[in-house]
C-alpha cells in the first residue's frame, strides 16, 4: 500500500482567527494583509458566512481564505 502525503495544516489561535474576521468586517486592508500571512496553511474551518463573503465553498478553511486573498493581492496590489 502506498500512502499519498497530505499537506500539513496547522491550527491558528482563536485570537488570530478573530483578528482576521474583524479585519474583514471593518475592511481594514492593513490588518487583513498582516493576518493572512499567519493564516496560510491553517486548517481551522472558516464560518460559512465568511466563505460566502469571499466566494469560497462552504467548509473552506482560514488557510483557503488566506491563499485566496494572497493571490488577489498579487494579481491586483490594491485589493485585499
Amino acid at each position: 500500500m502506498h500512502l499519498v502525503p497530505t499537506p500539513f495544516r496547522h491550527q491558528a489561535s482563536p485570537a488570530l482567527r478573530d483578528r482576521f474576521l474583524i479585519a474583514l468586517d471593518q475592511r481594514d486592508e492593513a490588518a487583513i494583509r498582516a493576518t493572512v500571512r499567519d493564516l496560510l496553511g491553517c486548517g481551522n474551518s472558516l464560518p460559512t458566512m465568511t466563505c460566502i463573503l469571499l466566494g469560497l465553498p462552504a467548509g473552506s478553511t482560514y488557510g483557503d481564505a488566506a491563499e485566496t486573498i494572497t493571490k488577489a493581492q498579487r494579481d491586483c496590489p490594491d485589493a485585499a
